[in-house]
Formats: C-alpha cells, sequence, structure tokens
C-alpha cells in the first residue's frame, strides 16, 4: 500500500513537471515568434518566420448561396486549459495576432448574428476530449478581428467537431458566416470530409 501511494504521488509529481515544461514552451514559442513577426519587415521576400515558432494563420473566403464564410486554417491543436496567466496571454496574443494577419489585406462586414464552427484534425485516432481544449482565445479573436460583431449568446453560436486529418496532421479549421446558413455550412464541412 505504501508502494502504491509513492508511486501515485511520483506519477502526479511528473506530471506536474510536464505541465509546466509544456506552460513554459508555449510561452517561448510565442516570444520566439513575436520577435521574429517584429523583424519581418526587415526579412527579403525569400525569408519568412519559422512556421513552428510562429505557425501562421491562412484565412479563405468563400460563399455558401450568396453568402460569404471565412474559413481560418492554424497548425496545430488548440492549447489545453491551464491557470498560468503568462501562458494564457501568451496563447491569446498568438491567436489575436495570427487571425488579424490573415484578414491583414480584407476588411469584411462583421457578422451580427454568427456560427462559429470549429473543426479540429486530428493526427491520429488515439481518444482526445474536446472540452479540455482552450477554445475561448479563438473567439476572442474573431472579435478582435472584427469578423464577429459580439461574442455574447444573444449574437453568436458556436459548435465543434472532430476530424481524422489524412494528411495526418494537427490543424484547426475555423468556419465564420451567418447564423442563417449554419445548415448549409455543417453540410459543406461534411462534404469536404465524406
Amino acid at each position: 500500500m505504501v508502494f502504491y501511494e509513492f508511486e501515485s504521488q511520483r506519477e502526479l509529481q511528473e506530471m506536474e513537471a510536464l505541465e509546466q515544461m509544456y506552460q513554459q514552451a508555449i510561452i517561448l514559442s510565442k516570444q520566439l515568434g513575436k520577435a521574429i513577426s517584429e523583424k519581418r519587415p526587415f526579412l527579403p521576400d525569400s525569408l519568412s518566420p519559422d512556421p513552428v515558432a510562429y505557425p501562421p494563420c491562412f484565412m479563405k473566403k468563400f460563399e455558401l448561396d450568396g453568402s460569404p464564410v471565412y474559413q481560418f486554417n492554424y497548425e496545430g491543436m488548440l492549447p489545453l486549459y491551464f491557470s498560468d496567466k503568462a501562458y494564457e496571454n501568451s496563447i491569446r496574443d498568438y491567436y489575436v495576432q495570427a487571425t488579424v494577419e490573415a484578414l491583414a489585406d480584407h476588411r469584411p462586414e462583421p457578422f451580427k448574428n454568427a456560427i462559429v464552427y470549429l473543426c479540429h484534425y486530428f493526427s491520429d485516432l488515439r481518444i482526445r476530449d474536446l472540452d479540455n481544449r482552450n477554445r475561448r482565445h479563438l473567439i476572442n479573436a474573431l472579435r478582435a478581428a472584427r469578423i464577429i460583431e459580439d461574442d455574447s449568446w444573444k449574437k453568436m453560436s458556436f459548435m465543434e467537431s472532430g476530424y481524422l486529418d489524412h494528411q495526418k496532421k494537427n490543424r484547426l479549421e475555423l468556419y465564420v458566416t451567418s447564423k442563417e446558413k449554419m445548415i448549409d455550412l455543417l453540410h459543406h464541412v461534411d462534404e469536404i470530409n465524406a
């Protein structure tokens, strides 16, 4: 019985150490990405920021039955929830900056009543809980980028799904359109992933 308690305590300490390393890696990645992005205007066109340190967000606009849809693509998985303030700030700053940069050449009219549909693409079939992922910063990034007018329950609906990625990459696709086009959007995404 004493050995079991010792093993549990050791496992708990190992998990806490891994959690701290994960948080530090995210903060360091954000700081490195920020430093690189500040130097970006001075780099020749042939050089670009390291996509591992500062993965860019790519935006594509298309229409469904005459209504605009904005699709944002982010590399990697959404980070987990942690209570560390510096970590949270780094995650928030990354998603806001990447989303705003993706819209640099566009001035979209904000959706007054929006549907935000988050699709998680996973590299394998390992079990992952979607509710452990920190989606708040994506929604706030959409508001900061003025794609959505407001993120209150009266002005925005949110949905999410998970898919196996055929290219075996962890990534996110975030779709935003008018709430009236929710069913059309769901059918569109299902057709793509069939």
